[in-house]
């Protein structure tokens, strides 16, 4: 028997014994009772009894030599002591020759050999007894099981250790495996123990072996303390020590648990190890119900001794055990439910805020949430979203992390063996949906959560399935509606669209501008943006095995040795999850066409495009909410014109139209100029050349030409093109290509810089000139040039462009309709903006504009144009809203009319006379003289010389006014 034993038991043990050698050999009676008390307390049951086969030695037949007498004397010379009796013992009883040998010269020396010699024959006798009992029982079983004859053998089994029926609740250091603790003997280690936080008072369960009940002991106190429902804290730890428990877990799970377990030696003495369950307790939260029920229908077994059918059924169907060492034979039935009862009452007890949080979570009515319990609230499939980034939704694919490595050095590196990959929190792998211009491809996020203490509420973590939020229905609505909408933006290769809002890159800006959404062009453009076809599931978060691997206690570090733990390898369920998850995610890794989307899918769509900004030809990341329809308001109409020019370029814009269109449609009739066209592909397009002064509606005209034909107007200057003959050829065949892929009005402003004749002496110029020539020649599409330097033109233009329109300065009834034009603005802009905080003076802004256009007639000066009438309005109307804010509250509301507008006529006017004064003329005057255009006005006489002059005629000009 091991050493651990009391003293008491040992006793027990012998006195059984002798009670059976009485009743067998009476004769040999009154040799054991002269033997001391002291023999009964050295008997050991290390030895089996089976493999004791020697005869009975006796002093008669003990053969020894007469050597051999003089070295064992027979005659004690000092009394025994029962301490130093079971000291000897337990030295004596592990297989160590040299302590053996020790421990013999020390009883040599006392002169206890003569004892000893008789104690050993009395072990002996009596060892051969008890087999001959067992012997005469086991042909008496024989006989009665079955008529099993005497031939017949009884099957070898391994009985599994039986543990004591206990539930124990012990700190981490408590808990921890020792040299000391795993040398008790399984009777005196608990079934189950369970490692607590230092926050919880430790908790001893037994079960009380008469009354069959529970009962709750902190250590050192023996009275009962009332354990209430729920009020322990998670756990961080299960050990199961009980092998009958494991196989049992192990026939109703179906999962590999029995195999784990482990019996090894330590210092002669057979230790058993335990299996650990690590939070979050994955094992019981799947098997919970199926480990409840099958204690219910043993317990009715065990009372009634008849099985149900449900435990016939699984009798049958474990035939053949999952390990050789789980078989039915292997323990006691009584056994096993004393520890499922223990097991039971942890999952009603221990892991009740657990399994409650896992029905919260199943409801959707969880608030809060420890960063242990993480696994619990996320499964792959769910969408989920952030705070942080509240326009986009997830799909979880993957889950990973959560717990820290339990070692973090491999114990046999190797080069075949793939190192782990620290896992950062608790990470979840998510998918979005994004559009390359030809298919909806999915974007992998990884979205971690660090480690937090305490409970959170579970839509303050950085990341949370949708339906613990409380806006979940409109939330849904709303990445439904943004996904429908990114669908329309992407369906077709480009589109053309409005934008309003700030852009998403950085530095972001403000956009009121057209725009083209070209998700491919885009992604051409930049490399940045482009986009993976598919997401292979070798980019997922891998699971740190380290999390469920950890060395035993002792020297060796070999999981479950010499008594220590081993860790269940829970991460087999996430291995399963995501097996059984892989079918729908191997639908999701690749691209998809709009027909293979679902509607949860629209919820996945990315909220953003990237557009190209015509206005800054920049391209830029802009959201799905900020692009709205295009809404065409300048026509020809509006357009401040003569009727022959507005003819005329709506019959060559139409012409063209038509032309395309049949190009691409052969139903489509031809128009009859295109027969003209002696070389194919060249002189396609349709260039016009609008030339004259500033701010007389060559710009415009191009805007009405795009909004009348209800297509993008595609500004470019000489900024965007470059200098160099390289550049310019590179940058302008690419403006060609973006206008004519998305059927764009091109308007090349100031294009006399290009156009600029060419000299002898300045070969740059002249192979930019020759560049230009021949890029213009091919392209075709509509390209309007505008030019206040008409006449610095190179002749070879005049014939690639197929009209020149001459522009001059505004008349008086073209001033008075523009005049009437900004009037009506103004006030159509109060009405949609319900801001009425000044007057409009209409009829005395209309006679300002009259008397003011005749004045600089009279005086030789020019008329103001359209941009300066433009100005004129912005500035009056800034004139009044500020002093609609700075007058007092009893002062009447502000008009708009002369007031305004003479304060910024004398600006201008000014302005007008400073540059006189600089440059000796007018603007007119110096583009007449260099030879850029002719303006048929009156011009001024002579240049005012003098400021002194000048202040003077300028306060005449004022009082006149």
């Amino acid at each position: 028997m091991p050493p651990e034993l009391s003293q008491a038991a040992r006793e027990d043990s012998l006195i059984a014994t002798n009670k059976d050698f009485q009743q067998k050999d009476p004769e040999k009676i009154s040799e054991a009772n002269e033997m001391p008390e002291s023999v009964c307390g050295s008997e050991s049951d290390n030895v089996d009894p089976t493999s004791q086969k020697a005869d009975t030695p006796s002093s008669e037949q003990d053969g020894h030599s007469s050597a051999d007498q003089e070295e064992v004397p027979l005659e004690d010379t000092v009394e025994e002591d029962e301490g130093e009796v079971i000291s000897a013992a337990h030295r004596a009883a592990y297989p160590n020759a040299t302590q053996v040998r020790h421990v013999f010269e020390e009883e040599k020396e006392s002169g206890r050999m003569k004892m000893r010699y008789h104690q050993a024959s009395l072990h002996h006798t009596f060892t051969n007894l008890r087999i001959e009992d067992l012997e005469r029982g086991l042909k008496e079983l024989k006989a009665a099981f079955e008529n099993r004859d005497d031939s017949w053998e009884a099957p070898k089994r391994t009985k599994f250790p039986i543990h004591r029926h206990e539930l124990r609740r012990s700190y981490a250091n408590q808990f921890r495996i020792t040299r000391l603790t795993a040398m008790l003997h399984c009777s005196q280690q608990p079934a189950l123990e369970v490692q607590v936080t230092e926050r919880i008072p430790p908790i001893l369960l037994t079960l009380d072996n008469e009354s069959r009940s529970l009962s709750h002991q902190t250590p050192g106190n023996a009275e009962g303390i009332p354990l209430q429902s729920g009020s322990l804290k998670t756990p961080e730890r299960l050990r199961i020590r009980s092998w009958s428990l494991l196989s049992h877990l192990e026939k109703i799970t179906g999962r590999a648990i029995m195999g784990l377990a482990q019996s090894t030696k330590m210092d002669g003495v057979k230790v058993h190890s335990g299996v650990a369950f690590l939070r979050p307790f994955k094992f019981f939260a799947e098997h919970h119900d199926a480990i409840r029920k099958s204690h219910a229908e043993l317990e009715a077994w065990m009372h009634t001794g008849t099985p149900s059918k449900h435990r016939k059924e699984s009798q049958k169907q474990a035939v053949e055990p999952i390990h050789e060492t789980s078989t039915q034979h292997d323990f006691n039935d009584k056994n096993l439910v004393e520890d499922l009862k223990l097991l039971v009452h942890f999952l009603d007890n221990d892991l009740k805020s657990t399994l409650d949080l896992r029905q919260k979570v199943k409801d959707g009515t969880a608030l809060e949430i420890e960063y242990d319990d993480l696994w619990h609230l996320f499964a792959r499939g769910d969408i989920v979203i952030t705070p942080s980034d509240p326009n986009q939704a997830y799909r979880v694919i993957n889950m990973a992390g959560g717990r820290e490595p339990l070692q973090y050095e491999a114990r046999y590196p190797r080069s075949d063996v793939e190192k782990p990959v620290p896992v950062d929190g608790f990470v979840l792998d998510c998918l979005s949906f994004g559009s390359d211009g030809t298919a909806y491809i999915p974007k992998l996020q990884r979205l971690p959560i660090h480690r937090f203490h305490g409970k959170r509420l579970i839509t303050s973590l950085p990341v949370y399935p949708l339906r613990f939020d409380p806006k979940q229905n409109a939330l849904r609505a709303e990445f439904e509606a943004m996904g429908t909408r990114f669908l329309e933006l992407t369906r077709e290769t480009s589109c053309h669209k409005l934008a309003r809002g700030k852009t998403l890159d950085e530095p972001s800006h403000d956009l009121d501008n057209q725009v083209i959404v070209d998700m491919r062009l885009a992604m051409t453009a930049k490399a940045e943006w482009r986009m993976k076809t598919s997401t292979s599931s070798e980019e997922l978060t891998r699971r740190d095995k380290r999390e469920t691997i950890e060395g035993s206690w002792c020297y060796h570090r070999e999981p479950g040795c010499c008594g220590g733990d081993v860790i269940f390898n829970d991460l087999v369920y996430d291995e399963e999850h995501a097996a059984a998850f892989g079918q729908k995610l191997t639908r999701m890794l690749g691209p998809l066409q709009e027909e293979d989307l679902t509607e949860e899918d629209l919820m996945l769509m990315q909220p953003y495009v990237y557009a190209f900004v015509l206005r800054s030809r920049q391209w830029a990341t802009i959201w799905t909410t900020d692009l709205t329809e295009v809404v065409f308001e300048n026509n020809f109409n509006d357009l401040v014109i003569s009727e022959d020019h507005k003819e005329t370029v709506r019959a060559l814009v139409k012409t063209h139209e038509n032309k395309r269109a049949a190009e691409s449609s052969p139903g489509v009739a031809r128009s009859v100029g295109t027969a003209l066209d002696l070389v194919k592909g060249k002189g396609a397009g349709l260039v016009i050349l609008l030339h004259g002064p500033p701010g007389v509606g060559k710009t415009s005209t191009a805007e009405c030409v795009a909004d009348d034909t209800h297509r993008p107007l595609f500004p470019i200057t000489c900024g965007d093109i470059g200098e160099t003959a390289a550049d310019v050829e590179t940058n302008l065949q690419y403006s060609f290509k973006l206008a004519h892929k998305w059927g764009c009005v091109l308007l090349l402003d100031e294009a006399d810089i290009f156009l600029a004749k060419r000299v002898r002496d300045n070969i740059r110029h002249n192979a930019v000139t020759s560049v230009f020539l021949r890029t213009l020649e091919y392209y075709a599409g509509i390209l309007f040039l505008t030019s206040n330097r008409v006449g610095a033109i190179d002749p070879a233009f005049k014939s690639r462009i197929q009209m020149s329109l001459s522009y001059n300065d505004l008349d008086l009834p073209v001033t008075l309709k523009i005049y009437e034009k900004f009037i009506k603005r103004a006030k159509e802009e109060q009405r949609s903006t319900g801001t009425r905080n000044f007057k409009i003076k209409e009829k005395e802004i209309m006679s300002f504009a009259e008397k003011h256009y005749n004045r600089l007639e009279l005086e030789g000066r020019y008329t103001w144009n359209g941009r300066q009438i433009r100005n004129a309005f912005q500035t009056a109307i800034a004139l009044v809203e500020y002093q609609y804010i700075s007058k007092e509250a009893d002062e009447p509301k502000p008009s708009l009319g002369k007031k305004q507008f003479k304060k910024v006529a004398r600006g201008f006017k000014e302005f007008d006379d400073y540059l006189i004064n600089v440059n000796g003329a007018t603007e007119a005057d110096e583009a007449r003289r260099e030879g850029w255009r002719y303006d048929v006005r009156k011009t001024v006489s002579s240049p005012t010389p003098h400021r002194s002059t000048q202040a003077s005629r300028f306060q005449q000009d004022i009082a006149a006014t």
